[in-house]
């Protein structure tokens, strides 16, 4: 069986069918339908029915088999596994002639039934998931009808999910590959399989599907928040947000006590939140400030295109001596009222801090703008005047579809591994530390010879990593990255590891080659720390913990001094946790 990863829209035509038309097309132009049809409480109580009448014959038809589409060479069997937990049978299934089997294929997790069509050879086209967000979507397999035949599979759309074989212990999810295949029919073992994630549940949501979000945008910027794209010493980025009706924006700023005003002119991004009903669209700037001064107080003020300027906020570039600094990190925020105030706190306790960092799951569904709203409402303008460089976590890469919105929310360094997405890893130094900021939702292999290089040739006495999963936790195991990565920082030794995602407190003792060592000299200290109150219902033992709490909310603050760090663990008053120090 021969299969080919050439790709190209093609999709299975009908009679008075346009084929130009997409998936997302009908969807888009549906829901900007539904908001001028009906109001906020109709809009919660649609159904599959409701929508079946309100879209057009031709609508439907595009639902109905452009989501996925092939070519096949030779006559074929389609075999479709659908969730049986699936409440609404998708509309197009059964008239589309697909007929349901007495087969069922299982994974550990979920029971799929069976429905099969025949096609002649030529184009394909599948349609949509549903209109619910059902997350265990369909997934196919491909055989010919004839077994002689040479299957060739070609044109496939969406084209970045990979065809593999269907067999036990093959994953269908790429979002939940460790999630496969534990029971499967012997007639349908050897089949082309058509592998997804469980993101395209989104693509036609529409029942119980729209949003509000509690601060909606508007004409004066908003959302303001410092990061760096480049050296700490010399530039500054600034975000904000407004209403789609600003068109531009700009800055000035000007050296604290200087009289001399500096200008510059910000891109902009429009951001959609389609199922956001009251704030579907937002403009976000982005003002890269550049050839500032080290060491050096500034204030600056933003410019909506009405004229007017925002009230003054000021921020501080790196010294260019090797000077003390100090900085925060927080574990999984989940957009939380109470990590904001607790980082309000933090700001105000300690007002030297050079920036602030979240180790990933900055909030629960990436995609979801109403939940970046509440992260920025609640934290105010603490990232206003200090930088905030993060990572991202599984929740803000959501279900396979990436953390596009994530991305465009941060100004961050392009400097990552090459072949990946910028801006999600990355690296920058402050004073005498090395940050590694890496994103351990993409492949960990991939970005491993960068990881080296990064360690090997860097000089600073202080070399830090950040990512969202933790090599040590009594949940689960993370081998690809303690074969890929701790091995590195065994190897050039790294001084802290910093992660978050299995909601506790956890201080290991110093680590080299998976076994506890006697000093942070000979080993690295892995941490990994909680926002939010944690949910631990198990407390097993871990021999390599130093230092653990069950519950949250902690922050971490540390302090470089000369050749001393100090580190310690907060609570949100003020209450030292943990702490320790490191001499070099």
């Amino acid at each position: 069986m021969t299969v080919c990863l050439a790709v190209i829209f093609a999709a299975c035509k009908t009679d008075n069918q346009d084929t130009s038309r997409t998936v997302k097309e009908v969807v888009d132009n549906a829901v900007t339908k539904l908001y001028k049809t009906l109001n906020s409480a109709q809009l919660d109580t649609i159904s599959d029915q409701y929508i079946l009448q309100f879209l057009s014959e031709n609508d439907k038809d595009v639902l109905a088999d452009k989501f996925w589409t092939f070519h096949a060479n030779v006559p074929v069997t389609v075999s479709l596994m659908r969730h049986t937990g699936q409440k609404v049978i998708p509309f197009w299934i059964e008239k589309s002639g697909f007929r349901k089997t007495s087969m069922v294929v299982k994974n550990e997790e979920y029971d799929y039934e069976v429905w099969q069509k025949d096609f002649p050879a030529g184009n394909v086209g599948l349609g949509i998931n549903g209109f619910d967000k059902h997350r265990e979507v369909y997934f196919i397999s491909v055989a010919p009808q004839n077994k002689d035949n040479q299957l060739q599979i070609t044109d496939v759309m969406p084209s970045q999910y990979a065809l593999d074989t269907l067999e036990l212990g093959a994953f269908t999810y790429h979002d939940w590959d460790g999630l496969v295949i534990t029971e499967l029919p012997e007639a349908l073992k050897g089949q082309v399989l058509f592998t997804t994630v469980r993101g395209r549940a989104r693509e036609a949501l529409l029942v119980n599907a729209f949003r509000k979000t509690d601060t909606p945008s508007g004409a004066d910027p908003d959302q303001v928040m410092l990061t760096w794209s480049g050296n700490p010493e010399t530039t500054t980025d600034i975000q904000w947000r407004t209403s789609p009706e600003v068109k531009s924006g700009r800055v000035k700023y000007w050296g604290k006590g200087k009289t001399d005003t500096l200008f510059a002119d910000a891109s902009v991004f429009r951001m959609e939140d389609r199922l956001l009903q009251n704030d579907r669209f937002v403009n976000r700037f982005t003002a890269r400030l550049t050839n500032l001064s080290p060491g050096t107080a500034y204030h600056y003020a933003l410019n909506s295109d009405n004229g007017s300027w925002s009230q003054a906020a000021a921020f501080k570039t790196a010294p260019s001596k090797k000077d003390d600094f100090s900085f925060i990190w927080f574990g999984d925020t989940h957009y939380s009222k109470i990590w904001g105030d607790m980082a309000k706190k933090s700001l105000k306790r300690h007002p030297e801090t050079a920036f602030f960092s979240i180790a990933g799951d900055l909030v629960s569904t990436g995609l979801h703008r109403d939940e970046w709203d509440k992260l920025w409402d609640y934290s105010n303008s603490v990232f206003s005047g200090k930088p905030l460089m993060p990572v991202p976590g599984n929740h803000d890469s959501q279900d396979g579809l990436g953390a596009w919105m994530y991305k465009e929310m941060f100004s961050l360094p392009e400097n990552g591994p090459g072949k990946q997405p910028t801006e999600m890893s990355y690296a920058f130094n402050y004073q005498n530390a090395l940050f590694l900021m890496l994103d351990a939702t993409l492949s960990v292999p991939a970005q491993t010879a960068w990881v080296e290089e990064k360690l090997k040739n860097s000089n600073a006495k202080w070399k830090f990593v950040m990512f969202h999963f933790p090599p040590y936790n009594f949940e689960e195991p993370y081998d690809e990255i303690m074969k890929e990565w701790c091995s590195l920082f065994d190897k050039y030794h790294v001084d802290m590891v910093m992660s978050g995602h299995m909601h506790y407190y956890l201080r290991t003792k110093p680590m080299f080659n998976d076994k506890p060592v006697s000093t942070p000299a000979q080993g690295t200290i892995y941490t990994m720390s909680i926002s939010i109150p944690g949910k631990q219902e198990r407390w097993p033992k871990e021999d390599y913990a130093l230092v653990r709490y069950k519950d949250g909310p902690l922050y971490q603050h540390i302090a470089i001094k000369g050749n001393s760090l100090s580190y310690k663990c907060y609570d949100p008053e003020g209450n030292v946790k943990d702490q320790l120090v490191i001499s070099k």
